[in-house]
């Protein structure tokens, strides 16, 4: 998994990412990720849904997810959790990305994760 962008706006961000392997569609189960986020002031932000599907190619998976409110701007790092949870199982991926600047409104590109 990697976390290609993170877009800041005024009441929210919207993280963008892709996944290597497909997710599975299928109507009875969901297999889009749940997001957890706090920011290194201690802020949480609540999951505010997002889309998925197939890149092009069909060899991966192309992803949005958002979060609310809005990261402060005072706020440097965004400790970001992405979990699955498919046929009784949940596979987790954790990322602390970077936030260069401190302005709400600017799309961030590559915000760089330091783990995952």
């Amino acid at each position: 998994m990697a976390i290609r962008k993170l877009k800041l706006k005024a009441d929210s961000f919207t993280l963008t990412y892709s996944i290597t392997l497909p997710l599975p569609e299928s109507d009875a189960q969901p297999a889009a990720p749940i997001l957890e986020a706090q920011d290194d002031l201690g802020n949480e932000y609540l999951d505010w849904g997002g889309a998925y599907g197939p890149s092009p190619h069909g060899s991966s998976t192309h992803g949005t997810l958002s979060g609310r409110p809005a990261l402060p701007a005072e706020a440097r790092t965004l400790h970001v959790r992405f979990t699955f949870l498919r046929a009784g199982s949940e596979q987790s991926h954790e990322a602390s990305l970077q936030i260069p600047g401190s302005v709400a409104g600017h799309s961030r590109d590559h915000a760089r994760p330091q783990s995952s």
